[in-house]
């Protein structure tokens, strides 16, 4: 399978971070924001993370597209809820959405240690599959405890992580040169040629193939929560060209943010050669993952997206 054409801006060097290029008024918003991070993790820990929990609850109320998008997300998912139970789960989903936007903070300017315990639970999987040399897909579902993971699976374990560039480049290039503090590098989401030779390298790549990919990218349908979605079939592919193992990978925060557990499974084994069915494998097991903790799964992102239009548009008022 080959990348698709782009036109995204190449990816900076780590050192390439200028401030300079950023100074014209648009880009003043970007820089506040960057303001209030550092100001607010001279802060303790669970005061920070407080904050974050009235973050999220403020978003909640003031960011009525995502609410919205939330709410069609769960009502899809979880059909078998009431409409009192999604609205209480959503509420939550944005606490822990407006935690994670804390622990970003935290972890731009602060340092791991001085933040809330974490623990390793299944980590000897990761460490045999390196050890056998044939690369490792570290399989995650987009939760929102996701950009913290990354310095602390970061700091274990040699990894690159694969992620969609923002559209702000004033973001994309401050992003890009943060987690580089903590990845071995950063490959574009339609980047396949280099997932496959850092796995046939030996290396682990971390993967989360779980949000809306369009056909002309590469999208092809399957089920995700008993709902057609387009997906891409990147993890069956990718795994036929390298012969990766494939380690599945859940990361859990505490509800008040307290503590953080990231459980690494033993290797999935994809059963069936044919790209649409091993596809609809990797969905399975990622829904599954959301299950168990759908209160810290990333709802706001519009994963349901019609495949054609002979399907029905969920999003569209």
């Amino acid at each position: 399978m080959q990348a698709q054409p782009t036109n995204k801006p190449k990816q900076p060097e780590a050192s390439e971070f200028r401030w300079q290029r950023y100074v014209s008024p648009r880009y003043w918003p970007t820089w506040i924001g960057f303001g209030f991070f550092y100001l607010l993790t001279r802060l303790p820990f669970t005061v920070v993370m407080k904050v974050g929990r009235g973050m999220g609850s403020l978003m909640y109320r003031v960011l009525g597209s995502r609410r919205r998008v939330t709410a069609i997300n769960l009502k899809l998912a979880f059909p078998e809820l009431s409409d009192e139970e999604r609205e209480t789960l959503a509420r939550k989903a944005f606490r822990h959405l407006g935690m994670a936007t804390a622990e970003t903070a935290w972890i731009w300017y602060r340092q791991v240690s001085d933040m809330s315990p974490f623990e390793f639970e299944g980590a000897e999987h990761v460490d045999e599959a390196l050890a056998a040399g044939k690369g490792v897909i570290l399989l995650q579902a987009h939760f929102t405890v996701l950009e913290l993971c990354g310095a602390i699976v970061g700091a274990r374990w040699p990894v690159s992580a694969v992620y969609d560039p923002p559209k702000n480049p004033l973001f994309a290039d401050y992003l890009f040169k943060q987690r580089l503090r903590h990845l071995t590098g950063l490959i574009d989401n339609r980047g396949i040629r280099e997932m496959v030779r850092c796995l046939r390298r030996g290396e682990m790549v971390w993967y989360s193939p779980d949000q809306s990919v369009s056909i002309n990218h590469g999208g092809i349908v399957t089920r995700y929560f008993d709902q057609p979605a387009l997906t891409t079939s990147g993890t069956a592919r990718i795994l036929k060209m390298t012969g990766a193992t494939i380690i599945p990978f859940v990361p859990k925060r505490a509800d008040d943010g307290s503590g953080y557990t990231l459980s690494f499974g033993s290797p999935l084994t994809l059963t069936s050669d044919d790209p649409v069915e091993a596809t609809q494998q990797v969905n399975d097991h990622l829904e599954a993952q959301v299950r168990q903790q759908p209160e810290q799964y990333l709802w706001a992102h519009k994963r349901f997206k019609q495949p054609s239009a002979d399907y029905a548009n969920p999003y569209q008022k």
